[in-house]
């Protein structure tokens, strides 16, 4: 009984460790930041945008990746096939912020007043190359 036991998870475990492996990130983008404050980065799609919930950006808020110090840079490692369909789909964006606005400003107020430091919006993939895979703040 436990031998039989022992070769159906054998079996279950080659099953599932047989699917198509995931693609690896092979392409990055780096953002730096060049201002005399701290940074916070997210990025969107068109099908989201910037109007998340404060749950959203409370969740957010929770990785330090996403917090670039004053005159650091930070390196989004992306899969190249994936951000290129992600595209035909419509547009990808990065937002910056100042991290201590996050911290203290009512999100609605942030979203009906746009309190950002920088906007970028890629229509294409040749709009990540244009830029050399950079974006520079300020």
């Amino acid at each position: 009984m436990l031998r039989n036991l022992f070769i159906i998870c054998q079996i279950v475990f080659l099953l599932i460790s047989c699917g198509e492996p995931l693609p690896k990130n092979d392409t990055f983008l780096k953002i730096f930041n060049n201002s005399d404050e701290d940074i916070f980065w997210f990025f969107s799609f068109e099908r989201t945008g910037i109007w998340y919930d404060r749950i959203s950006i409370n969740s957010w808020l929770e990785y330090d990746d996403y917090i670039i110090l004053k005159g650091e840079s930070y390196i989004d490692e992306f899969n190249s096939d994936a951000m290129k369909n992600n595209l035909r789909q419509g547009w990808y964006k990065y937002y910056l912020f100042n991290y201590d606005s996050i911290k203290t400003i009512p999100w609605e107020r942030i979203c009906s007043e746009r309190i950002i430091l920088k906007e970028v919006t890629f229509n294409s993939w040749d709009d990540f190359e244009r830029c050399n895979f950079e974006i520079v703040y300020p």
